[in-house]
């Protein structure tokens, strides 16, 4: 200002020989010039001060006022502030960056407002932090309304090897947030524990180092969401369950609408259970992402009572719900509704609004509309194209459901370690206050403690080592490295209480090798032995992840499968058998091919209260292998048929013909 002023005495001097006008025009001139080299100064200096602190306030005072106040309010607010940061690009980018993704599942259009805006402000090169936090939001759109989580995928993975993502917590969360999303939509389970164990570890830092648990809501989200998935229904309405209280509390409409809808959209839940909370979402707020999927189902519950009021608004379908997955599930249950009502066409049409060939619901609507049409065959190929879908998304649950183990466990050793830091903090603190009166004692009973506490981690490692060790060889068939009997059952007895609560179905089958006591006795224990370890390799590289299977006793081995169709066990055995047979010939100690027989009994309940017990169904299936062993050995028998079992795509031993090795 006295540069300003000094500028402008000194040419009010030099302008005092001109007419009135030209000074005037003059002088009109250099004041403007003088206010506008002001302004720009002042909004560089603004610029200057608005930096990784005051982003970080910034957003934490944001979340502050969205936790004590409905969002309509919060969002006036922000926009109040939009206005006033005029001059303040950094500052309004990340007004705009955090207005976008509070308004997310309001509809595309408030996110790329704000977005496009904020991008016009900031660029990674000067605020990497803001950049890094507004691409996140981005990715949101891509993936949620442009239904393109590849994109969002590959987005987000380049933006976590960016180090400033570390810088604020409030962004990261963020981040980790929508990056598990993407994971969860494109089943990519086996990268999900690593980001929601950082998702863990930096809610609780945040926590420790402001008092504030905002952020610690959002890992109790994920986890929620996480249950939902694997199927355990009740775990994960609970975890909604204290979401809902806590938004309540703070009167947050919208987040319990949508914790509702979360629930109502849960693939496990039956639908009596969804139309409780899809009302319930609809009664907190009824005009978001959601909404519409949540009508459609109140409606199909009305029609269903014989409540047609709405029939007439099946048609409509809200401009704010614009993510693809939700405009689905309401054309679903709306194509239910005019099933019911015998509207085909309407029905037909709801299903061409499902697009997709792989979506479960639209092959749904389509099998009841061709039943209804008389086209059977069509009805036949839609029905079974359907239990496909759903099967592959229970196989899915159950994937998730065993990615879920490492992620529960890295969790549980996060909160041992963070414990235990506490309490080493706690004992530092002391040792400290003590060091003030005799420092020299207790820097001597500090290495003794130093001393023994590593001579007793190191006992504790190699005594969990040699634990670990010995449960190994307590479960393991020392000769096959499969399951021993005992550990074949415990296991199995887990996997039979899970089909119970997921209702899938089991079945087992026992396994014989034909001949064995003749191998041993023609060509010796040691040939016994290797033809054990090529059965134990060759199934080990046919069964699947959640086949389990064990040695039973001496040449016999137990299998427990997801399946229920004898066919496609048979199948499965087939497979093993050529498997079996090809490393008996490659083993240069064995040479020539082997057979088995097997018996398959199915765990259901046949109108039981539960599934048999697995010692039932283990009986069962030791008489169809008699009965096997009894119709010429090398095949399987289930309690409606017996299928020859081949060594390779023809029979090594031609039916009708005996085989060489002499019986047992």
């Amino acid at each position: 200002m006295l540069i300003f002023s000094a500028l402008l005495y000194s040419r009010f001097k030099s302008a005092i020989h001109m007419d009135s006008d030209k000074f005037m025009l003059r002088f009109i001139r250099l004041v403007i010039a003088g206010m506008m080299s002001l302004l720009v100064t002042q909004a560089t200096l603004a610029q200057e001060r608005y930096g990784m602190a005051e982003l970080q306030e910034e957003l934490a005072q944001l979340d502050k006022s969205l936790s004590q106040d409905n969002l309509d309010s919060v969002i006036a607010k922000i926009d109040l502030s939009i206005n006033k940061a005029k001059y303040e690009p950094v500052r309004k980018a990340a007004l705009l960056t955090f207005k976008a993704e509070k308004l997310r599942f309001h509809g595309i259009f408030y996110i790329n407002e704000s977005l496009s805006k904020a991008f016009d402000l900031i660029s990674y090169d000067k605020q990497p932090e803001l950049y890094i936090y507004a691409m996140t939001v981005k990715s949101y759109e891509i993936y949620a309304y442009q239904n393109n989580p590849e994109l969002a995928v590959k987005l987000l993975e380049d933006l976590q090897k960016k180090p400033e993502l570390e810088n604020i917590p409030y962004i990261h969360v963020i981040f980790l947030k929508h990056l598990l999303e993407t994971y969860y939509k494109l089943q990519l389970f086996e990268k999900i524990p690593q980001p929601l164990f950082r998702l863990s570890q930096i809610s609780k830092e945040f926590e420790l180092s402001t008092n504030s648990k905002d952020l610690l809501f959002y890992l109790e989200e994920e986890l929620a969401y996480h249950s939902s998935l694997i199927g355990d229904t009740e775990q994960a309405i609970e975890q909604y369950g204290r979401l809902a209280q806590h938004y309540e509390q703070k009167n947050h409409s919208e987040h319990i609408a949508i914790i509702y809808c979360n629930i109502a959209n849960m693939y496990f839940l039956p639908f009596e259970e969804k139309v409780r909370y899809a009302q319930a979402s609809l009664s907190a707020h009824n005009n978001i992402a959601c909404s519409d999927v949540m009508e459609k189902i109140v409606w199909l519950a009305e029609i269903q009572q014989g409540d047609f009021s709405n029939v007439n608004r099946l048609m409509h379908f809200n401009p704010v719900q614009q993510i693809p997955h939700l405009n689905d599930s309401s054309a679903y249950y709306a194509g239910l509704s005019y099933l019911l009502l015998g509207n085909l066409s309407a029905a037909q049409a709801m299903a061409d609004r499902i697009t997709a060939e792989d979506n479960w619901e639209r092959q749904d609507l389509l099998q009841q509309i061709y039943q209804k049409q008389g086209h059977y065959q069509a009805a036949l190929e839609a029905s079974q194209r359907y239990h496909q879908l759903r099967t592959a998304k229970d196989a899915e649950a159950r994937s998730l459901m065993l990615s879920s183990f490492q992620t529960r466990l890295a969790l549980a050793q996060e909160e041992t370690q963070a414990a235990e830091q506490e309490k080493q903090a706690a004992r530092i603190a002391a040792a400290e206050q003590k060091a003030k009166s005799r420092l020299h004692i207790t820097l001597i009973v500090i290495s003794a403690g130093v001393m023994i506490t590593l001579i007793l981690s190191l006992y504790l490692l190699r005594s969990r080592q040699h634990r670990i060790k010995l449960q190994q060889l307590s479960d393991t068939d020392p000769l096959t490295g499969l399951l021993n009997r005992r550990a074949f059952l415990h296991q199995a007895r887990q996997m039979q209480r899970l089909a119970e609560r997921q209702q899938f179905p089991l079945s087992v089958a026992l396994l014989d090798l034909d001949f064995f006591k003749a191998i041993n006795d023609k060509h010796g224990h040691h040939v016994g032995d290797a033809v054990l370890r090529a059965f134990a390799h060759g199934a080990k590289t046919t069964l699947r992840q959640t086949d389990i299977i064990g040695r039973f006793g001496g040449e016999e081995f137990i299998l427990l499968a997801t399946e229920k169709d004898p066919i496609i066990f048979a199948g499965l055995l087939q497979r093993v058998q050529r498997a079996f047979t090809h490393a008996c010939q490659q083993d240069p100690a064995i040479g020539f091919s082997v057979s088995f027989s097997a018996g398959i009994a199915a765990l259901e309940d046949n109108g039981a209260t539960e599934i048999p017990d697995i010692e039932e169904a283990i009986r069962q299936a030791d008489e169809l292998l008699y009965r096997a062993k009894a119709n010429g050995r090398q095949q399987v028998c289930t309690d409606s048929l017996c299928q020859r079992l081949m060594d390779t795509d023809c029979d090594l031993v031609a039916p009708g013909h005996p085989v060489t090795l002499s019986a047992e």
